[in-house]
């Protein structure tokens, strides 16, 4: 069977920062595209872990772009809390992704779950 090599790569995130992490991770010889560049808004992110929300964005991207499209999900899990706000993570910062937001509704929850929390070493 005939490989073609990869010389285009679209990866599928509009966070400037997540993409200028992963583009330091990839051969500096690839044209690296994101959806953005196409004018291309992030699908609903409805699945329900990382991998399928990744798996949704990587197949909205190349199918609008007929591009080959490497694409993630992540965000934060707190044993404490139970795992969340895993895939939610963004949502706590509001409408605007507003990191401060986020982060002082993380506060929030963990001195809600254990007053002491700050003293716990695992």
């Amino acid at each position: 069977m005939f490989m073609k090599k990869i010389t285009k790569l679209l990866v599928g995130t509009n966070n400037k920062g997540k993409l200028r992490e992963i583009k330091d991770l990839l051969p500096k010889n690839l044209e690296i595209y994101c959806p953005s560049d196409f004018n291309i808004k992030s699908p609903a992110e409805n699945g329900s872990t990382f991998e399928e929300n990744s798996f949704i964005k990587a197949k909205y991207f190349s199918k609008k772009t007929k591009m080959i499209c490497l694409s993630d999900d992540s965000g934060l899990m707190i044993d404490l809390l139970k795992g969340k706000p895993g895939i939610f993570s963004a949502r706590w910062g509001g409408k605007n992704s507003n990191f401060k937001l986020a982060i002082n509704k993380v506060f929030r929850e963990l001195y809600k779950a254990n007053k002491d929390w700050k003293k716990k070493k695992n």
